[in-house]
């Protein structure tokens, strides 16, 4: 069963492997990145990352479907992390389940900050990514903007001015 899908720019860091893997109490972390799961280097050090007993897959989008769809699945308790919001609007829609969307920590990385609109301390996005997160809101889904699980959560639609 997915607990959450997380959009964070780190992926597997110290915040998702100790603070968010203890709060869910996961056993297994999936990273989708098309990217990523192609590079050895990066899929070694983020496996390195996860926290001691917690098993982490590097998957590119179509496979992070299937598996997450398996029955197999239902039994553990999975984190998804992502740095991309269209690996989010790719994969939710193709669930069994409707899971717990998270954002903090998105959008410093790469591109140019001023060409970027500032929605809290920690999440910027690009034209394209509100594009993306308005088209999900039109479907229904919302994300929470809540970076450590002490923080309070809000609604990344109100944020953004939605309802």
């Amino acid at each position: 069963m997915i607990s959450m899908v997380r959009i964070d720019d780190r992926l597997i860091h110290g915040q998702v492997a100790v603070k968010w893997s203890k709060e869910l109490g996961i056993s297994r972390i999936v990273v989708i990145s098309d990217k990523i799961a192609t590079n050895e280097i990066q899929i070694s050090a983020l496996k390195m990352a996860a926290p001691a007993g917690v098993k982490a897959a590097i998957l590119p989008l179509d496979k992070a479907i299937k598996i997450l769809n398996d029955p197999r699945s239902e039994a553990l308790k999975i984190l998804v992390v992502t740095n991309d919001p269209k690996y989010v609007a790719g994969l939710v829609p193709q669930l069994t389940q409707k899971p717990r969307l998270n954002i903090a920590n998105y959008g410093r990385i790469g591109g140019v900050l001023s060409d970027k609109r500032k929605v809290t301390e920690t999440v910027y996005l690009s034209e394209t990514d509100e594009q993306i997160f308005q088209e999900m809101f039109a479907d229904g889904y919302d994300f929470t903007y809540q970076p450590l699980p002490s923080d309070p959560e809000q609604s990344l639609n109100q944020l953004l001015g939605g309802h």
